[in-house]
């Protein structure tokens, strides 16, 4: 009855009965959807078992590094150590073999078969090592087993590199395998590294016919993959004179790319070599673009030389946010390559040779286009190779040291013989006592005798003394003064006159002066004395 009377109010009861029940269900199915994940989350992974022994690798050589281009380079040397720790609770653990593998692997990313293992990745093994030659029992810490490995890295390798068509990977792959019959493996990867020595700028030259427009570029024989390198360049033949006008061209615009060139060969596997034909294999190219940019201004023109000329000097640079590659080459079908492209818009214009100010534009342009090859490599730092830091052999070092040769006689050599001439002479000096041989050296007391000035006898000497101050500096130059002021002064060696009571040589001058007991003067005349000879000092020198 209501819901004739009411039909509206029906209506919208009924769908309000509708949305409660949805609303019912639909929590009803949240909550169960909620416990289902809350036990799929309580759930904790399975881990496998604990393996007895864990492998680890220690490397002791420095980064591995190929010093030089792949014809001329002397390889890089590997060494380390293979660790071995037991952790098995018994405490101790029987091996019956354990050997490393050195491996270098090639995966490529479009392969002839995509689901193919074989068509996909090939590996390559490069030296092998087995540190057991019979099974052998291990035990736990605190001893500790290391098996030392060495090998020398040829320098005709390629580098590690990973690039969107393919990648090369060098990597240890150890395996022990013990008594239990379980097989534990280990793999640790390894980075090889190019680089070559930095050397001359290297000048290039393009002509662009039917012009007279000549560029002449110089680069650097090496660029990196961080840091900016710089380029030069010198646009020649710019201006064409005639008898009453002259053409010119402008430089309105310059820009520069450096361009990334992969190329990857891949062959099929056997299984799949009916599908590219024996012998045959797919090559896959690609290119990008590493770094780029324009300038519309910075150089200079000089439309007055012969030919006219235009200089121009730039950084340019990889950009590292592309993640550039360095210039790899391998005999298994990688090769990375780089170019540096420039392009130069130059315009036409025209002006006679009375006025070169009024110019007027052709309208005519050309585009001039360089391409020059980069060599992208790793930086050398010092660029010291393993076989010039190692020391040489005992065999090897000669008895004397090198012999020098001549700068006027290039086929001479300077040698060290023995001399074979009579005796020579040697005369011994004298040895004093010493106590510690660390003491400073001791030297002998002489007491003074003064001859007298002007030839005088001792006896008149004393009944006319001089005055006091030619007393001071007779006294104090005897002993400090050197042999050329005495003999300015009127002292004479008394060795060599007849009746000379002292005898003084030329190393009594030179030795430390000894201490004098000066009877007739007073302490502050020996002060006043001191003064004296360091003026009579000053002035002589």
């Amino acid at each position: 009855m209501d819901t004739v009377l009411h039909p509206i109010r029906a209506v919208k009861e009924e769908k309000e009965n509708r949305e409660g029940r949805k609303e019912k269900r639909m929590s009803l199915a949240g909550k169960q959807s909620s416990h289902s994940k809350d036990r799929k989350s309580s759930a904790s992974p399975r881990l496998g078992p604990r393996p007895p022994v864990q492998l680890s690798a220690i490397i002791e050589s420095p980064p591995l590094v190929l010093f030089g281009p792949s014809t001329g380079s002397t390889g890089a040397l590997l060494s380390g150590r293979l660790k071995l720790d037991v952790i098995d609770p018994t405490g101790q653990i029987k091996v019956h073999e354990l050997s490393m593998q050195l491996l270098a692997e090639i995966v490529l990313k479009k392969p002839v078969v995509k689901d193919c293992a074989d068509c996909s990745r090939r590996s390559n093994q490069l030296t092998e090592w087995k540190f057991l030659s019979e099974p052998k029992t291990f035990h736990k810490a605190p001893a500790d087993y290391q098996f030392p490995f060495s090998f020398l890295f040829p320098g005709h390798l390629p580098a590690t590199t990973h690039t969107s068509l393919a990648s090369i990977e060098y990597m240890l792959s150890a395996r022990a395998l013990t008594s239990t019959g379980e097989v534990i493996k280990f793999s640790h990867p390894l980075k090889v590294q190019r680089a070559i020595p930095p050397g001359p700028d290297k000048a290039s030259i393009r002509i662009f016919p039917p012009t007279h427009l000549a560029a002449r570029v110089v680069l650097p024989p090496v660029i990196h993959p961080i840091g900016s390198f710089p380029v030069q360049m010198v646009l020649s033949g710019v201006v064409d004179k005639k008898t009453e006008t002259q053409t010119r061209w402008r430089l309105r615009k310059m820009m520069w790319r450096i361009e990334e060139h992969q190329k990857m060969t891949s062959p099929a596997c056997t299984k799949h070599q009916s599908k590219l034909g024996e012998g045959k294999a797919l090559q896959h190219t690609d290119t990008r673009i590493v770094g780029s940019d324009e300038a519309k201004s910075g150089w200079k023109t000089d439309f007055d030389t012969a030919g006219g000329e235009i200089h121009m000097e730039f950084d340019a640079n990889l950009d590292p946010t592309k993640h550039p590659i360095c210039d790899v080459e391998s005999p298994a079908g990688l090769e990375v390559k780089h170019n540096l492209v420039m392009e130069l818009i130059v315009a036409e214009e025209f002006c006679p040779n009375k006025n070169t100010r009024m110019i007027t534009p052709t309208g005519a342009a050309r585009v001039l286009r360089m391409q020059f090859n980069l060599n992208v490599t790793e930086r050398a730092g010092m660029g010291i190779s393993w076989d010039e830091e190692m020391p040489p052999v005992y065999e090897d070092v000669p008895e004397s040291p090198p012999g020098y040769k001549y700068a006027d006689a290039p086929g001479e050599e300077c040698t060290i013989t023995d001399y074979t001439g009579e005796e020579l002479e040697y005369e011994e000096l004298e040895r004093m006592h010493s106590e510690n041989p660390n003491d400073p050296p001791i030297y002998r007391e002489r007491t003074p005798v003064l001859k007298p000035l002007g030839g005088l006898s001792r006896g008149e000497s004393s009944q006319n003394p001089l005055p006091r101050g030619e007393r001071r500096a007779t006294s104090m130059s005897s002993s400090t003064l050197s042999p050329r002021i005495l003999a300015q002064s009127g002292f004479h060696n008394t060795a060599q006159g007849a009746g000379g009571s002292a005898h003084w040589t030329e190393n009594d001058f030179e030795a430390e002066p000894p201490q004098y007991s000066l009877n007739n003067l007073r302490i502050d005349d020996a002060a006043e004395s001191t003064d004296s000879v360091d003026v009579a000092q000053g002035e002589s020198a």
